[in-house]
C-alpha cells in the first residue's frame, strides 16, 4: 500500500520578491511526485518571521501568528486523518481526493456541510431539476437535524428521518424514495473520498420502508379538451394560442413538452391511404413510438401553423418554444380562462392521451407502443409493430366525431 506524506513548508519556490512577503504550503508526497497547497492565511509572513518548528512554525513577532499556526494545524491534520482512514481500509489515496478534502468548505466533519458543497460542485454535471431534489432533501434533512456529522450517519437516523418525511412533512412515498436514493448517492460520493468507511455504509439503507400509494394522474375530460381548444383570446393574451395549440398537439401525440422541441421531420411521415403518423424515439427514454396521427383531424393544422424552415431539422420552428416553467405557467393561465378547474401542466397533456386511448378503445400492446412504454430495441419496434397494426388496433376510434 502507498502511504502519502506531508510536511510545512514556507516559500517552497526560494523566490525573492521586493515585499520580502511569502506563502505556507504543505507538501504532500506519493511515491516520488509532489504537489503543493497553498495554505489560506490572513497575512503572508517575513522570513525573519518563519521558525519552522512543530505547531510554532511562525513567530510571535508576526500579528497574526496564532491564527497562522492553528490553519497550518488544521490543514496538515486533514491530510493526516486522510491518510490514518485510507491505512485502516486499506486504499490507496490519490492528490485528486487529497485536495478535494482541503478545498472542502465548512466544518470537515458535518455531513450536510458535505452535501451542501456537493450541490454547488457536484463531481459530475447535473440537470437543473436534480441539482433541485438534492436542494430541497438538504432542506428536509436540515429541518430534521439542523447539524448532521459523518459520525451520526447509521440505519437508525436513516430511517428517523424517512419516517420524518412521510408523517411529519406529508410527503408521499414516491417524493420520500426521490430524496431517500438523492441522499444515498451524495453518501455514497462521500465513501469515495474516504469521509466514510466501507464497515459504516455496508447496512445503512437496509429495511428503510417507504409507502408507495398509486400516483393520481390528472387528465382533461373530452369536453374539456373542446373548451380548450374553442378557446378564444383577446389581442392582450393573444400570446397564449401558442401554448394552448402545443398542448393539444401533445394530446394527439402523448409527447412531453421536451418531445415537441426534437421532433424531427424524419419522424413525421404521410402515409398515401391513411394520413401522417409518427416514428421515432421520445426524449425521456429513447424508447421507440408509432403514433396515428391522422386519428386527430386538428393535428395537421397545428404542424402547418408552426413549421420551420427548411434549415431546421425539427417540424416545428424553434422560436415557437419558450422555457418550460414559463410554458407551465402559460398552460394554468388558459385552464383558468377555459374555466377548468384542474392543474394543467405538460404531463397533464400525456395522461388525457393514454386515457383517450383506454376509454375509446384502443388495444392495450398498441397503446404501450405508441406511448414508448416497452424496452425493446428500436429495430425490433419495426417488425412487432406496424402501421397496419396501429391501424387495427385502433379502428373503433374516430375523434374527429367528439371534435377533439
Amino acid at each position: 500500500m502507498i502511504i502519502p506524506s506531508v510536511s510545512v513548508v514556507f516559500n517552497w519556490r526560494n523566490e525573492r520578491n521586493t515585499s520580502g512577503l511569502y506563502s505556507v504550503y504543505l507538501r504532500i508526497s506519493i511515491e516520488r511526485s509532489s504537489r503543493y497547497f497553498k495554505i489560506p492565511i490572513p497575512q503572508k509572513i517575513k522570513t525573519d518571521q518563519w521558525a519552522g518548528k512543530e505547531n510554532a512554525w511562525v513567530k510571535n513577532s508576526h500579528p497574526f501568528a496564532f491564527e497562522i499556526n492553528n490553519k497550518i494545524s488544521e490543514k496538515r491534520t486533514v491530510v493526516n486523518e486522510l491518510i490514518k482512514q485510507s491505512y485502516n481500509n486499506n486504499r490507496n489515496l490519490d492528490f485528486a481526493t487529497i485536495f478535494g478534502h482541503l478545498n472542502r468548505k465548512g466544518e470537515r466533519n458535518l455531513f450536510t456541510d458535505y452535501m451542501e458543497d456537493f450541490i454547488k460542485k457536484p463531481p459530475e454535471k447535473l440537470e437543473l431539476n436534480t441539482i433541485k431534489k438534492y436542494t430541497t432533501c438538504l432542506l428536509h434533512l436540515k429541518k430534521f437535524k439542523s447539524k448532521v456529522y459523518f459520525s451520526d450517519l447509521d440505519n437508525s437516523l436513516l430511517r428517523d428521518f424517512n419516517q420524518y418525511m412521510q408523517k411529519e412533512l406529508n410527503l408521499t412515498g414516491s417524493t420520500c424514495k426521490k430524496y431517500m436514493e438523492s441522499l444515498k448517492r451524495v453518501i455514497r460520493q462521500a465513501r469515495k473520498e474516504n469521509y466514510l468507511n466501507q464497515g459504516q455504509i455496508e447496512f445503512m439503507f437496509d429495511d428503510i420502508k417507504i409507502r408507495m400509494t398509486k400516483p393520481k394522474r390528472t387528465y382533461l375530460e373530452p369536453e374539456e379538451i373542446k373548451r380548450w381548444r374553442k378557446l378564444r383570446f383577446t389581442k392582450e393574451k393573444e400570446h397564449l394560442q401558442r401554448d394552448r395549440d402545443l398542448f393539444l398537439f401533445q394530446i394527439y401525440t402523448g409527447y412531453y413538452y421536451k418531445d415537441l422541441q426534437i421532433f424531427n421531420k424524419t419522424q413525421l411521415t404521410n402515409d398515401p391511404e391513411y394520413g401522417y403518423f409518427i416514428i421515432g424515439a421520445r426524449d425521456k427514454n429513447d424508447n421507440q413510438t408509432i403514433i396515428p396521427l391522422f386519428k386527430f383531424p386538428n393535428a395537421q393544422q397545428i404542424i402547418e401553423k408552426y413549421a420551420s424552415d427548411k434549415k431546421q431539422i425539427t417540424v416545428f420552428d424553434s422560436k415557437v418554444f419558450v422555457e418550460e416553467p414559463v410554458y407551465n405557467r402559460n398552460l394554468k393561465e388558459i385552464a383558468k380562462l377555459a374555466g377548468l378547474s384542474k392543474s394543467v401542466s405538460n404531463k397533464v397533456a400525456r395522461h388525457t392521451n393514454a386515457q383517450l386511448w383506454v376509454r375509446y378503445g384502443a388495444s392495450r400492446p398498441v397503446i404501450s407502443k405508441m406511448l414508448g412504454h416497452t424496452k425493446e430495441e428500436t429495430t425490433k419496434n419495426y417488425f412487432d409493430v406496424n402501421l397496419p397494426e396501429i391501424v387495427e388496433g385502433t379502428k373503433i376510434v374516430d375523434f374527429s366525431k367528439i371534435g377533439i
